[in-house]
């Protein structure tokens, strides 16, 4: 199969990704929503649920309807099904009983679902690697720069070069859709099997299509992006990766110099074992940092869903906010400035290009804009009045918290679930979050939005699942310990652990004293684990504490 035959069946079978967003929504809060006949998986994002009934309701209206509202206001009714689904913003969750289910392709479980998922996942894997065999990762090798030639042929060569270069974007352009595409499989698939964030994966580009996601941002979220970005890139502090080391050898009788990168952290012994009675003349350590998130389609993917699921909760927080913050006065201001500027600049910006032929004439409006707001009291000597300038820093402030805190905060909540809940060889297969850390340290979590406590709870339990192998105690209940001793069942039950289960871990904890002292800390309740220590003799305790150093 030649280049262009497979960057175009690759592509076709990506567009027919492009409704997915739709299909597992109805699937994931079992609804089935029909726009019309012809084109019943329309528009995900211009769809409004109301009111919708089962098929056997003969009381109620089956109504469906569609909106054309400001961007700003898309998936209104999909985010609000957050927090327990508390607030259902008039969305009735019906039984899938349509005649024509299967004429429209819905899933009818979320099994179904998830088998789609994988056969999506296998078939765009098959065209990442034959892309990469086709040298797809690095297209513009041969594709350089014109070094001289007779003149006659260099209009020729000139069009074929920019010929080249197309060719080489198109590649490039298809390798990158197919890479965002598997990892928003990926994520899915992760949620599914493991029960999740589900209301996250009805908002994955799962065709691939990451920058027409990006723009269907609103732009006050947009700014937020990068900013997400620098923190799920936190690194921790340094760590030994190798020993460059500098030797001197014996060989055939002379002495010989040799310079060995040892990865090993007893380099002696590697030495003794390889060379033999060799001298060290010369060591360096080499330290790295490693990233939260290495995998870069990883980071942007999990930054653009997040911000498209909860952006509805943003949009709450931000009219929140302001009401509480600005008074009507200071809103009128704020109104009345933007809206003067908006004018400007439409008359002056053609999708966001301005023609740098006309730069004297924008230098000129520039100043009527400013003599215009002077008469609208807004200006004083070409600066802004301090009440305005006020008001609008604190417009910027509020904004900046609510786009970034709320996504971070159900990020850092669904973090603290992963990390809890799956022991390091489950995190190891999960697909919740590819390609993060699986024991990541206490500075590279430090941005987590999450209450002191709770913050605790994760640095302790990913320190002691190192120690419990060593008493025989499961891996697979430190996180619920810790909960039950920081806080109480209820919060036990409710991330899933057994209390049975955490009960007869506690009675052998107990009577461990290289455990319980590490516990004797707040948020811990040492006396919750007094309550189980039914060992009185010293020599007992002493024995179970020798049995973690063997």
């Amino acid at each position: 199969m030649d280049s262009s035959t497979l960057i175009l069946e690759c592509n076709e079978f990506l567009d027919s990704l492009a409704d997915l967003n739709l299909k597992v929504y109805c699937t994931v809060y079992d609804n089935l929503c029909i726009l019309n006949d012809d084109n019943p998986l329309n528009k995900f994002d211009n769809v409004e649920f109301d009111n919708l009934k089962d098929e056997n309701d003969t009381d109620s209206e089956n109504t469906i309807t569609t909106k054309n509202n400001n961007k700003d206001s898309k998936d209104s009714n999909h985010n609000n099904n957050n927090n327990n689904n508390n607030n259902k913003n008039n969305i009735h969750y019906i039984p899938n009983k349509f005649e024509n289910f299967d004429k429209y392709n819905i899933y009818s479980d979320k099994k179904q679902l998830l088998n789609d998922l994988e056969k999506n996942l296998v078939i765009l894997e098959d065209y990442r690697e034959k892309m990469e065999l086709k040298g797809f990762d690095t297209p513009y090798i041969g594709v350089g720069r014109l070094n001289g030639g007779e003149e006659d042929d260099i209009y020729d060569i000139l069009n074929y070069s920019s010929y080249l270069r197309r060719v080489v974007d198109e590649k490039k352009g298809s390798l990158e859709r197919v890479k965002y595409a598997i990892v928003s499989h990926k994520i899915a698939i992760g949620n599914l099997q493991d029960s999740g964030n589900l209301d996250l994966i009805c908002n994955l580009p799962y065709d691939g299509s990451y920058k027409e996601f990006l723009l269907q941002l609103p732009h006050y979220v947009v700014k937020t992006y990068k900013k997400f970005l620098t923190i799920l890139n936190s690194e921790g502090k340094s760590t030994l990766s190798s020993t460059t080391l500098s030797i001197v050898i014996k060989e055939n009788g002379r002495r010989r110099f040799k310079r060995i990168k040892v990865e090993e952290e007893d380099y002696e012994k590697y030495i003794r074992d390889t060379y033999g009675d060799a001298i060290i003349t010369s060591i360096k350590k080499n330290y790295t940092k490693s990233k939260l998130l290495n995998d870069q389609y990883v980071k942007k993917i999990l930054a653009l869903s997040y911000l498209h699921t909860y952006q509805s909760l943003i949009g709450d927080k931000i009219l929140k906010n302001i009401s509480k913050m600005l008074n009507m006065s200071e809103l009128s201001l704020i109104t009345q400035y933007k809206q003067i500027c908006q004018n400007y600049e439409r008359a002056d910006c053609d999708g966001g290009i301005i023609d740098v032929r006309q730069i004297n004439e924008l230098k000129f409006k520039k100043l009527q804009l400013i003599s215009k707001l002077e008469d609208c009291g807004l200006y004083k000597d070409g600066k802004p009045l301090k009440c305005l300038e006020k008001s609008l820093e604190v417009e910027n402030a509020i904004f900046e918290d609510a786009c970034l805190n709320v996504p971070l905060s159900h990020l850092s909540n669904d973090l603290l679930k992963y990390y809890l809940n799956n022991t390091a060889d489950e995190r190891t297969r999960s697909n919740l979050f590819p390609s993060i850390l699986v024991t990541p340290s206490k500075s590279q979590l430090a941005w987590l939005r999450l209450k002191t406590d709770h913050k605790k709870v994760l640095n302790y339990k990913l320190i002691l699942e190192k120690e419990f192998p060593k008493y025989d105690l499961p891996i697979k209940l430190t996180g619920g310990i810790l909960l039950y001793l920081a806080y109480d069942w209820d919060i036990v039950e409710n991330y899933g652990y057994s209390k049975s289960e955490i009960e007869s871990a506690l009675k052998i904890i107990c009577n461990i004293e290289d455990i319980t002292k590490k516990l004797d800390c707040e948020p811990f309740s040492i006396e919750k684990l007094k309550e189980y220590n039914n060992i009185k003799k010293k020599k007992t305790k002493k024995f179970l504490n020798a049995l973690g150093k063997i």
